[in-house]
């Protein structure tokens, strides 16, 4: 990439981001150098609203970055949003002959073993990354080379891209000369990012509340256990009120601002903007309703992964739908049953919750073009350029 910057493209559930970062270290850690963003319909999982205005909209996004850099964006990472993948492990094992010490290419050979799944008619394979791998049947680790084993374990999580969306955002691109393209599972990439950097080590669940969707997602070791996207974000919290409280919805995205669940209200109290007051009893009783309904869908999300996860699992909330709202954390908490914790960053470059997906995107290709490509797969490479 010229200047080599990795520039990243992402996908919210309200708005399109584009980022320029180049590598600050060995370690994965980067610098946002760039940054580019467009409002836009967003999506469910079959299809983009409308579809007509998403050109415009990824244009508009990578526009602003080249204008700042002041150079063309020939090369790009593209985050695939939740509701557009798949996911699913597979464990695959090496028995030596004798006992030796484990190489790089024993880790290469056990994802390939482990890769038993083909693409279908509605999904394209993404990547396999490892999640952990078992020494001689006892000894787990996220990176077991130069240990010596007589046989090795790994569990292997893969994920798969909707042709929908491949199709709809990789003519997009072309039209615009950008001819080498790396998809990204959007989930994937955040949840082992801030996994990572919160933990280090070890199971964490990462709960991403949007505009108008939630990713919930297990990160175990250093890939993705288990994925699931429904159709409940912030958004829905002022259509509430605009519904029962007879607002309008502008007043109701502005009055989340004003909110704080916490609160010890009184009869009367009201929450005020510009002049213009609503009911604070009432408001909070509905926006506590709504983030009830997101726990509980949280709660039936993981009732579908047939993982076992420890009861000492922390919870990570991130995204901008519940992360900015004063006392969402401890309502949804609440519900939940469990301690939650908000995403953090030391560096003031990636403390920003509604970029934390963008973070992970950046992070994802960084390390991948330290690996030398490593097990991430360009859709150009694999498909042939202007596959569509």
């Amino acid at each position: 990439m010229k200047n080599n910057f990795i520039i990243i493209l992402d996908f919210g559930s309200s708005k399109i981001n584009c980022m320029a970062a180049s590598k600050a270290a060995d370690n994965g850690e980067f610098v946002i150098k760039a940054v580019g963003q467009s409002a836009y319909s967003g999506f469910d999982d079959t299809k983009f609203y409308e579809p007509n205005l998403l050109a415009d909209a990824i244009n508009q996004a990578i526009n602003q970055v080249e204008d700042k850099l002041k150079c063309g964006i020939k090369e790009i990472y593209v985050g695939v949003p939740g509701a557009f993948c798949a996911q699913i492990t597979s464990e695959a094992s090496l028995t030596f002959h004798s006992k030796k010490k484990v190489d790089a290419d024993d880790l290469d050979e056990i994802t390939q073993k482990a890769d038993i799944f083909n693409g279908s008619d509605d999904y394209i394979p993404l990547a396999g990354k490892p999640v952990y791998y078992i020494v001689d049947g006892a000894i787990k680790t996220s990176n077991p080379v130069g240990a010596i084993a007589g046989k090795l374990t790994g569990l292997v999580s893969f994920s798969f891209m909707k042709k929908y969306f491949r199709n709809t955002v990789a003519q997009i691109l072309l039209d615009r000369g950008i001819g080498k393209v790396t998809y990204i599972n959007a989930c994937e990439a955040q949840a082992c990012y801030i996994s990572n950097s919160m933990l280090k080590e070890g199971y964490s669940i990462i709960i991403d509340v949007g505009y108008i969707t939630t990713n919930v997602m297990l990160c175990g070791g250093k890939g993705l256990l288990f994925e699931r996207t429904f159709a409940l974000g912030s958004g829905y919290l002022a259509s509430d009120l605009c519904q029962i409280l007879g607002c309008d919805f502008n007043f109701a995205m502005n009055i989340l601002s004003k909110v704080n669940l916490n609160l010890d209200i009184q009869q009367g109290d009201a929450y005020s903007i510009n002049g213009r007051m609503i009911d604070a009893s009432q408001t909070n009783a509905v926006i506590k309703a709504r983030i009830g309904q997101i726990a509980e869908y949280v709660i039936k999300s993981f009732q579908q992964c047939d993982k076992e996860i420890p009861v000492t699992t922390p919870i990570i909330l991130t995204g901008g739908g519940l992360t900015y709202l004063r006392g969402g954390i401890d309502c949804l908490a609440s519900t939940l049953g469990k301690s939650v914790r908000l995403y953090s960053s030391v560096n003031p470059q990636t403390n920003r919750n509604e970029y934390s997906s963008c973070y992970g995107l950046i992070y994802d290709a960084v390390n991948s073009i330290k690996s030398k490509g490593g097990l991430l797969l360009s859709f150009l490479s694999k498909f042939g350029k202007g596959d569509k």
